[in-house]
């Protein structure tokens, strides 16, 4: 089953142009995904402009997959890489506790897959699926906790807590490692998570990443690789200094042509809005500096640069030798991230979300100032997870998914009118129906006895139906007493595919479904999750 992103909640209307109607966008973009000229010329393009420094940029991949891949058989996608017409398809995230949301694992799937089938459409070239460990990031907020449900449908939080008072949101999270509190962490998870034929190969793939020492990018990296099971990728760390020396010439571009990445933003960004939305808002200079361990925004200063929350400034002069032989002291912020990525990257395709594609929106000029092709963006896969016990109840309460997208009393009452004979919304809606035909019947007789009594009558009316609602609420409430699992079932329902009123791959961690479903689970996806999304994608499992 396939849903429309149109009747999805809180779908940009950006996002579903974009997948619908790509003409409608297409100023704001460089390549049409679903053109195959246009694609063609892009993968030549990136190609040719990669091989001066091909053999560079496999040498650093095979360094660091060598350290952070999970999986065993990735080398030959890396031998890929190195012929001439080997071009990547590219996805990324933010790293995070157990690979965060669903979508994670979502995306990465659509990666894999997609480089299979432009492999069939275009076999001139070679499609080499990349994952980018965004670890430069310092959100530790966003990436300390993952969400499951718990045996009462609720959604539980498991968050890592440092012993060592690691709360500090200014450090790199590739900087920010595990100590033996990652061990209460483990206790919550086996807590909630119940026992499976599944739990112990799982427990064994996160023990083996998430442990005293590891970073969020190393456990995050081991983690997801080991989880694609036989569907290798190739992994890129862009905080390695190896990588951000490859990065060098970007940086300097935009310490030598700053606030040109800024004005280039804004003057997208300007007719966007007009009709749509803007994602990202730029600095004047789009760079950090790791300072001591921690991610200062620079900000010009006078004829120098302030180091964001210090005292601290750069002199022009200490930013040239710093480039020049540490260039690992400097990041890149969320404007500039895509454009360091395609610089370092063939990338034949960019497999994103709906907020990438919103702020990509907004780059067209920054990739032109920086001579990088923008690369096209393939919707990521998007799709909820219907398991079989929740078909079930569906089927039984006479349910749609769209149900799950109700508020809670609506879908209880369908479901109570289902379980029962007993109607209480509808009869309550008759008896309502009747007293409104009642009164007015009668009501131009009263009017014409005494026209002043118009309003009495209106009172009238109104309190009677007060008191219908109310009787209405007190019959629905000694009802849900009558039928307590009605309304717990219901509950299972909403909160599996709808949790906390967002989309389930959202909110939810794999875990919670590999602990029942082991390998299958993503065996299931890579079968029924296509290379980009259409639509939103029902899998049942």
């Amino acid at each position: 089953m396939e849903i429309p992103f149109t009747q999805l909640p809180e779908q940009s209307r950006l996002y579903t142009d974009y997948i619908t109607d790509f003409e409608k966008v297409r100023k704001y973009y460089n390549v049409n995904f679903s053109n195959d000229d246009e694609l063609r010329s892009h993968f030549g393009k990136v190609a040719a402009s990669i091989n001066p420094k091909r053999a560079k940029l496999v040498e650093l991949l095979k360094a660091q997959n060598a350290r952070l891949n999970g999986a065993s058989d990735y080398e030959p996608l890396l031998e890929l890489l190195g012929r001439e017409n080997a071009v990547c398809v590219v996805t990324g995230q933010q790293v995070g506790l157990f690979c965060g949301p669903l979508y994670t694992l979502f995306k990465t799937i659509s990666a894999i897959k997609l480089a299979s089938e432009l492999r069939e459409r275009f076999p001139e070239f070679e499609f080499v699926p990349v994952f980018w460990l965004e670890g430069d990031d310092h959100d530790i907020e966003e990436s300390n906790h993952v969400h499951l449900l718990n045996a009462s449908s609720d959604v539980v939080r498991v968050e890592a807590i440092f012993s060592n008072g690691e709360t500090d949101n200014t450090r790199p999270l590739s900087e920010i490692r595990f100590d033996a509190s990652i061990e209460q962490v483990f206790q919550q998870l086996d807590a909630l998570l119940p026992a499976t034929d599944f739990k112990s190969s799982l427990m064994q793939i996160l023990t083996a990443s998430y442990r005293e020492g590891e970073s969020y990018t190393s456990a995050f990296a081991g983690t997801l690789t080991k989880a694609l099971g036989k569907h290798p990728i190739i992994l890129l760390d862009p905080y390695d200094p190896a990588a951000k020396r490859l990065l060098k010439p970007v940086f300097e571009k935009e310490f030598q042509s700053y606030p040109r990445t800024s004005e280039e933003v804004i003057k997208q960004s300007a007719g966007l809005e007009e009709e749509y939305h803007v994602q990202v808002k730029p600095r004047v200079l789009n760079l950090f500096y790791i300072d001591d361990g921690n991610r200062r925004g620079l900000e010009p200063i006078g004829s120098g640069f302030s180091l964001r929350g210090t005292k601290r400034k750069l002199m022009p002069e200490q930013v040239r030798t710093i480039l020049e032989s540490n260039p690992e002291f400097f990041s890149a912020n969320v404007v500039l991230r895509p454009v360091c990525q395609d610089y370092l990257l063939p990338t034949a395709a960019y497999v994103a979300g709906p907020g990438e594609i919103a702020y990509f929106a907004q780059l067209k000029g920054v990739y032109e100032h920086f001579g990088v092709e923008m690369p096209p963006l393939f919707p990521r896969a998007s799709a909820t997870i219907v398991e079989h016990r929740i078909s079930k109840l569906m089927e039984k309460y006479q349910l749609t998914l769209f149900d799950a997208y109700s508020d809670f009393e609506s879908v209880m009452k369908k479901a109570l009118a289902a379980a029962n004979p007993e109607n209480i919304p509808g009869e309550f809606e008759k008896v309502t129906s009747e007293v409104k035909e009642a009164i007015e019947r009668i009501d131009p007789l009263i009017t014409r006895v005494d026209p002043t009594l118009k309003g009495s009558v209106d009172a009238t009316v109104s309190r009677m139906l007060h008191h219908l609602q109310h009787l209405e609420e007190k019959t629905t409430t000694a009802y849900r007493r009558k039928n307590e699992q009605v309304l717990q079932q219901t509950k299972k329902f909403q909160q599996s595919i709808f949790p906390n009123r967002e989309l389930q791959e959202r909110v939810l961690n794999f875990t919670y479904f590999y602990n029942k479903y082991g390998e299958e689970f993503v065996e299931l996806l890579f079968r029924d999750l296509p290379g980009f999304a259409k639509s939103h994608n029902v899998v049942t499992i």
